[in-house]
């Protein structure tokens, strides 16, 4: 009898579809976060977890290419499986029982699988017939595959492959390097990956809380440092509060407009049947809890102390990645929900944005800490990022993509200078500590001045060609007075930075300065981005076209 009802229930209850290349680059890093928990817990008899994992990959990846609906196309994603199984047992052995050098590699070898399938999906799915993106929309239009899904994904992931090297070296060093830092991260960056193509309210908060909880845990990681514990304390509490409003805001945009799939609700609140007082109590507390995530002033305060605090590794994870994520749900919430409400939050977004600049700037002038530079430096360029999300157009759509992954390789970059220069002293930096530096360490120094001047805006550096195409859309949409504020910011911004290069090559230690030691996988981390600064700095076209061509939305 169970039979029977059990058969006629499959046989009445429709089957979704579920459009598996909506997510796909997604799914290396989650199932590698889960396989390495399981290896870690496994210890000595890791095969056992390694083999079976391979056999299904391997027979997955077959099956996948043998059962595309036309022939070789799903050839990518079958033999993206493929190696990753063959990898899997091949990691085991060569690692011989270092954990954490098996998931440095396999966390490492998962985000190379999904860029490579971004790039796949970005043009078999998405662009199929030409140069020209066509908007995906799958899981009962939970999922928005566009131009911020695609840029999203690329600046998250190699972010993330490129904190991988930064900072396993410096996890060792600092005896914090346990099982649960790689699959964290994995999981942090699967949340952020899926903040940026969330097209409904549920899957957005979902996954900013999934991104958030790892964040917690990764900033906390040194048990034994009262700072490390207080950063993750305080972002803790700052970012459920934070959470919390956001979802009532969210919630108030639901009783307003019925729905909680972002075109829908942007269709509804332009009804004269909608509440419109709700809808803007909503979309106000919806900016709080976005001001949070993204570091806007007034709802910044978390930011330093937590910078400064968590593992420096973690810190430009957060401050690359974090940001593009934040800004990539900002886009979509304000630019596909609320259009017609365009008359509130764009006067409000812009005075955030010139506050965020100006404070910022001017409050990391008097810091010592570089770290705490760095962290008030993140705050001014959450400012710069908001003047196109402020432009409310295509152009400033572009130019806020294009601006968050200039910002993700300089920050990146400088980041990894710091790590370098924190291994040698094995503790924080400040701004005397560098003295001397550009002598005893020249290599270092250079680029952390190079990355400094990306930051600053200087020609020849991706973080010039970021700040021109943002000020080109704010003026473009009427913003002058905004971009003039931008450029004051930059002048004071100027400042500290060149500061700090100066006391690396003018002023001398005055006790003898050791040469930092950088391991092999740091020195390729930083030279790698360092790499990537140049080249969008004096070759921006292939990206930026691609940034351009980004501005299309699934509305």
């Amino acid at each position: 009898m169970l039979a029977t009802f059990l058969a006629q229930t499959a046989a009445t209850t429709p089957i979704p579809d579920v459009a598996w290349s909506s997510f796909a680059p997604e799914l290396p890093p989650t199932i590698t976060a889960l396989v390495l928990l399981l290896v870690a817990v496994a210890r000595r008899r890791q095969l056992l977890v390694a083999v079976p994992t391979a056999l299904l990959a391997v027979a997955a990846g077959v099956w996948l290419i043998a059962s595309g609906e036309t022939p070789g196309a799903l050839v990518v994603p079958g033999a993206v499986a493929i190696v990753l199984g063959i990898l899997a047992p091949a990691l085991v052995v060569a690692t011989r029982g270092r954990t954490s050098l098996l998931a440095a590699w396999a966390a490492a070898a998962s985000l190379v699988a999904a860029l490579v399938l971004t790039v796949w999906q970005y043009l078999t799915v998405l662009t199929p017939d030409g140069p020209t993106l066509v908007p995906q929309l799958a899981m009962a239009d939970a999922i928005a595959n566009d131009g911020i899904a695609v840029f999203t994904r690329l600046v998250v992931y190699l972010s993330a492959l490129l904190v991988i090297p930064l900072g396993y070296g410096y996890l060792q060093d600092r005896r914090i390097n346990r099982a649960e830092v790689e699959p964290l991260l994995l999981l942090a960056v699967v949340g952020m990956a899926a903040l940026g193509s969330a097209n409904d309210l549920i899957t957005l908060f979902i996954a900013l809380e999934l991104l958030s909880l790892a964040l917690y845990v990764l900033a906390g990681l040194a048990r034994r440092d009262r700072r490390s514990q207080e950063a993750s304390l305080k972002y803790f509490v700052t970012g459920s509060v934070a959470s919390a409003i956001l979802l009532f805001g969210m919630a108030l945009i639901y009783v307003a407009t019925g729905t909680v799939t972002l075109p829908e609700i942007g269709a509804a609140v332009g009804l004269v049947t909608t509440p419109r007082f709700v809808a803007a109590i909503g979309l106000a507390l919806i900016t709080v809890g976005i001001g949070f995530k993204v570091a806007l002033a007034p709802f910044h305060l978390w930011t330093p102390d937590v910078y400064q605090g968590a593992p420096t590794n973690v810190t430009a994870f957060m401050a690359a990645g974090t940001k593009a994520a934040g800004f990539a749900a900002a886009l979509r919430l304000y630019l596909v929900a609320f259009p017609d409400l365009e008359a509130l939050w764009v006067p409000v977004l812009a005075v955030l944005a010139a506050l965020t600049m100006l404070y910022g700037a001017f409050l990391a002038v008097v810091q010592h800490d570089v770290k705490r530079i760095l962290a008030y430096s993140a705050i001014s360029h959450a400012g710069f990022a908001t003047i196109g999300l402020v432009a409310n157009s295509d152009a400033g759509l572009s130019a806020t993509l294009w601006y968050l992954l200039t910002y993700a390789v300089s920050t990146l970059t400088a980041f990894g200078c710091v790590i370098v220069l924190e291994r040698r002293r094995r503790g924080e930096v400040t701004l005397a500590d560098l003295r001397g530096v550009g002598r005893s360490a020249p290599a270092i120094a250079g680029i952390l001045a190079f990355a400094l001047l990306s930051l600053a805006g200087i020609p020849i550096t991706a973080g010039y060609v970021g700040k021109l195409v943002v000020f080109e859309a704010g003026i473009e949409a009427g913003f002058t007075w905004l971009v003039l504020v931008g450029v004051l910011a930059s002048v004071v911004a100027a400042f500290f930075y060149l500061r700090i290069a100066g006391m690396m090559f003018l002023e001398d230690s005055p006790e003898p300065v050791e040469g930092p030691y950088p391991s092999f996988g740091l020195s390729v981390g930083v030279t790698v981005s360092a790499a990537l600064v140049l080249y969008l700095g004096i070759q921006p076209e292939l990206l930026l076209r691609l940034a351009t061509d980004a501005g299309v939305l699934a509305r």
